[in-house]
């Protein structure tokens, strides 16, 4: 699978965690900032959806 992504969002560094999953995939994320530059997203989770996500996704929760 090849995906572009414009923007290190959420959503596309999501998609660049494939890469894990499958060492074949082609994942580029485009982004115009620095490496290290920071500014919020403003993405709020209940205690639930963490709770399912990690169950689901163990090896990229223990990133987050």
């Amino acid at each position: 699978m090849k995906i572009v992504c414009i923007g290190g969002g959420p959503t596309d560094l999501h998609f660049a965690l494939l890469k894990k999953v499958d060492a074949g995939h082609q994942i580029a994320v485009a982004e115009r900032n620095k490496p290290y530059d920071t500014f919020g997203w403003a993405v709020v989770s209940s205690d639930a959806t963490r709770d399912t996500m990690r169950q689901r996704k163990r090896e990229t929760a223990a990133d987050s």
